[in-house]
């Protein structure tokens, strides 16, 4: 008769126990931080970035990233996606860029704009390099840079 009994009691208390291991529904935040960040290169020689990390899963190390970055020989907006790796401030992130150049820039053409894409590696404390391509949307037609190659060391954003 125990044989019969206990299996019927187990199977009848089962549904308690999943019961008690429903997850509580978890509240997502939405956390935003400030971006700062120093860049030294191409095209716009010296430049300050800042801008906001908007973290969308509530746990600061990956979402969406907007700077703005006004340099010596033009100005920069980019928006895209971060991800933080480990606790020394290491990570990557890869945004579509906007670059718009002044009278003087290193391997671009003056007073024009270019559009493309830019990566950007943190090494460790947001020390790092970022690598891009972008091409020339509007500008002078007879300059020979026509594509450009975004490269510098930079610190944070």
């Amino acid at each position: 008769m125990m044989r019969f009994v206990r299996p019927l009691l187990l199977a009848a208390l089962l549904p308690l126990s999943a019961f008690a291991q429903a997850a509580e529904p978890v509240e997502s935040k939405v956390n935003v931080s400030i971006g700062l960040g120093l860049h030294y290169g191409s095209p716009l020689r010296g430049s300050a970035a800042v801008g906001v990390l908007v973290d969308l899963n509530g746990h600061r190390n990956d979402g969406i990233i907007v700077m703005a970055e006004p340099g010596l020989q033009g100005n920069e907006v980019s928006a895209g996606y971060f991800k933080m790796l480990g606790r020394f401030g290491s990570g990557y992130s890869v945004r579509a860029a906007f670059v718009r150049t002044r009278n003087d820039p290193w391997n671009a053409s003056p007073s024009s704009d270019y559009v493309g894409v830019e990566g950007h590696l943190m090494i460790a404390f947001g020390v790092g390099a970022r690598i891009g391509y972008l091409r020339r949307a509007r500008g002078v037609s007879t300059d020979p840079h026509h594509n450009l190659a975004s490269v510098g060391v930079s610190i944070g954003g």
